[in-house]
């Protein structure tokens, strides 16, 4: 740095008399109605507030009466008020004003300048984040008032009843083996399929009171007890793997593909052994088998598609809202019979997550059984399907094995004629559906805000009566999970 600019710095200096004096770009918004300036009789409201200084709200009339006393007043004494709370007191000077931009009545924003102390921010911060809990404790107890009391004891002995198992089970985590990894495997694992089968014997039968305690509460209420009982009992839940991406649901829905690979590797998966625990247990109940299930039904029909169509013959098959295509990796794995044969297997997903992970598994299979069919992956939006149809037609098989348990009748309706619609005379459409008897429907809809529509085997064939030449319902060994077949 040269000499000459050196003493230009050492000279600079403001010039008091031509500065500006503004309200600090640091200024922080006040709630509406909240903080006042008083003084000389009179309370401001204040719009934002800083270090520095304050921006309050003044009435045309007032302001030429507050003009006045300024021009010959170098600066007030005054008051900041809370909700009626005196914070500090202050000495202001005026800095400048402005129009409202936003007022339809004339009003202007006064800024004020603070002599000496500078205005307690962080104060002011704390008595309106206190007010926003006392409000929102006020509010909380008002909602539970809305509930009845049976219902509020059913959550509070069950949230205590999870707490006290979970406790027991952190002891038993506590002493689990360190010096063998198999051992301490082994001994996680016999706990999880104890206490996950237990669970199982408790929880449903537990939560089948929830239909009867909910059933003449009104739309608000029903709000309002579903916050309460996740609010109570979910963090015993959410620590689980499966029911984490139920309720949080990453890919924006629930039921994606890592859920269904969760049913099926049937892993030892969570941070503690309670978590460990809990998952096995949501993978071994009564939807989750039926999942399983449901993986190994589509395989058999795949199966039995081929035993009954000549070897020369070529084959397609489409599977709506794919997933994992778990029973397409099964078939591949079994399929060493029908090796060489003409055959095209397309996944139609629209998460386009889905479809690569699908991708690499049937991949990954094929690289080692060698089997010769072809694998497509085309990546639709679902509501496409429905009002265009599928993306190619004679398919002998199209199924669908959970997308329908989120469709209303008219939707079902449209996207099985587009389906059907696509498969070549003979050929098979397969719609999978929650039956009305799956026992988890009360913990999946109050703690996993998993809703589904849950349909019956004669709600199934009334839905889609007049649908192709033939039509029946067959299910999985458990009758949770129903499937409608529709022959062209």
């Amino acid at each position: 740095m040269s000499r000459d600019s050196a003493m230009k710095q050492e000279f600079f200096h403001i010039d008091e008399n031509s500065r500006k004096k503004v309200v600090r770009q640091d200024r922080t918004d006040v709630e509406p109605r909240s903080c006042f300036i008083d003084f000389n009789g009179k309370q401001l409201e204040v719009l934002n507030i800083s270090s520095f200084g304050c921006a309050v709200l003044v009435s045309p009339e007032e302001f030429t009466e507050l003009k006045n006393w300024f021009d010959k007043n170098n600066h007030v004494e005054a008051n900041v008020l809370y909700k009626d709370i005196q914070t500090q007191h202050v000495a202001l000077r005026w800095a400048r004003a402005v129009e409202h931009t936003k007022s339809v009545t004339g009003e202007m924003i006064v800024g004020f300048e603070v002599l000496g102390e500078p205005l307690k921010i962080e104060r002011i911060k704390a008595l309106e984040v206190s007010a926003q809990v006392i409000n929102d404790q006020t509010k909380y107890a008002m909602d539970l008032g809305m509930l009845p009391a049976e219902f509020k004891t059913f959550v509070y002995e069950m949230k205590d009843w999870l707490e006290k198992l979970k406790n027991r089970i952190d002891a038993l985590e506590a002493n689990s083996p360190v010096d063998n990894w198999k051992e301490a495997q082994d001994y996680r694992m016999t706990i999880a399929d104890t206490v996950s089968e237990y669970l199982g014997q408790v929880i449903p039968a537990k939560y089948s009171d929830v239909p009867r305690l909910v059933k003449n509460f009104t739309p608000e209420q029903m709000k309002w007890a579903t916050q309460f009982a996740r609010e109570q009992v979910g963090h015993l839940v959410y620590g689980a793997p499966f029911a984490n991406r139920a309720y949080f649901k990453p890919r924006g829905y629930a039921g994606d593909y890592e859920m269904m690979n969760h049913l099926y590797r049937d892993e030892l998966v969570g941070k503690t052994l309670f978590d460990q625990c809990m998952h096995k247990y949501f993978i071994d109940e009564p939807a989750g088998v039926a999942v399983k299930n449901r993986g190994q039904y589509l395989f058999e029909k795949i199966t039995q598609l081929f035993n009954a169509t000549s070897p020369t013959q070529p084959l397609k098959v489409l599977s709506v809202a794919s997933g994992p295509a778990m029973e397409q990796q099964i078939f591949l794995q079994n399929s060493k019979p029908f090796h060489g044969r003409n055959v095209e297997f397309t996944c139609l997903d629209q998460d386009e997550e889905s479809l690569k992970h699908a991708q690499r598994q049937l991949h990954s299979v094929e690289r080692f059984v060698k089997s010769g069919f072809k694998f497509k992956f085309n990546n639709m939006a679902i509501r496409n399907v429905i009002a265009g149809g599928c993306p190619e037609q004679d398919y002998d098989l199209i199924y669908s094995a959970g997308l329908f348990d989120y469709f209303t009748e008219p939707v079902a309706q449209m996207a099985a004629n587009k389906m059907l619609a696509s498969v070549k005379p003979g050929g098979v459409v397969v719609i999978g559906n929650f039956s009305k008897d799956n026992p988890s429907v009360p913990f999946m809809e109050l703690v996993l805000d998993w809703h589904l529509i849950y349909r019956s085997e004669e709600d199934l064939l009334r839905i889609f009566k007049g649908l192709g030449s033939k039509i029946w319902v067959e299910k999985e060994p458990l009758g949770v999970n129903l499937f409608v077949c529709i022959q062209k």
